[in-house]
């Protein structure tokens, strides 16, 4: 909500420098104000579409000022008055910056992240019922071509076992909107339609101890193109970011 009060409010900035039509530029302030709202109801509709709703407003904003620069560019045409204040430079970086960040910067961003792995953070799994919790800060986090992962040790009521923990675990995060586990993992993908990637969540009870472990990236298919499995390494940095 934020970024898209900041993109309306310095776009209609850099339209008052063209503007030559009082009436016109309530027009143009409406307008981008109705941009701005449609960002924000995208996001609020549809959590997950982070990337659609940043191009939704940049794309947006860009057409809003192209197209009332264009037809104030007419009205003052027909009235015999000569428009040069359409050569103002605020005006023409503000569209310039807007198409560029919408057809260039969003699309190379979402094109080149697809094809990395991210740790997720254990917040995606809700507030844990009573008697769950997770143990250490940060897990242990490991990675590799595509894929990221992070492991907490899952603990339960005192007396409680590794499966009854496990139970209970996916009961949450069924409830929470995850799919039902298949063989032992539970995928949903993280953004809409520009971003592909997705987090899984699975869960063990070896040794009589329940595991659970986050991945975050490449859905399987295209992380299996990849060819093998790759060995995970412990040292995240500079190979996946979120």
């Amino acid at each position: 909500m934020l970024v898209a009060s900041i993109v309306a409010v310095v776009a209609f900035l850099a339209w008052l420098t063209v503007a030559r039509l009082p009436w016109f530029t309530g027009v143009v302030l409406v307008a981008l104000t109705l941009v701005a709202v449609a960002s924000i109801t995208l996001a609020a509709v549809q959590p997950r579409a982070t990337v659609e709703t940043r191009l939704l407003l940049f794309l947006g904003v860009a057409v809003t000022l192209l197209v009332a620069g264009e037809m104030q560019r007419r009205r003052l045409a027909d009235s015999g008055d000569d428009d040069r204040a359409g050569q103002r430079w605020p005006y023409r970086i503000a569209v310039g910056l807007a198409l560029f960040v919408a057809l260039a910067c969003i699309p190379a961003a979402a094109w080149d992240f697809n094809d990395d792995g991210f740790v997720p953070s254990a917040r995606e799994l809700g507030p844990l019922p009573g008697g769950l919790a997770l143990r250490g800060a940060g897990g242990d986090a490991e990675c590799g071509t595509g894929r990221c992962a992070v492991s907490y040790a899952l603990l339960g009521r005192p007396g409680e076992s590794a499966e009854e923990v496990a139970r209970r675990m996916w009961s949450h995060l069924a409830s929470r909107g995850w799919p039902q586990p298949d063989g032992g993992r539970s995928c949903r993908p993280v953004g809409w339609l520009l971003d592909t990637r997705e987090t899984c969540v699975s869960i063990s009870t070896t040794d009589g101890a329940a595991r659970l472990t986050l991945e975050g990236g490449r859905p399987y298919p295209r992380f299996a193109g990849a060819g093998s499995q790759p060995a995970l390494s412990a040292d995240c940095a500079g190979i996946c970011f979120y």
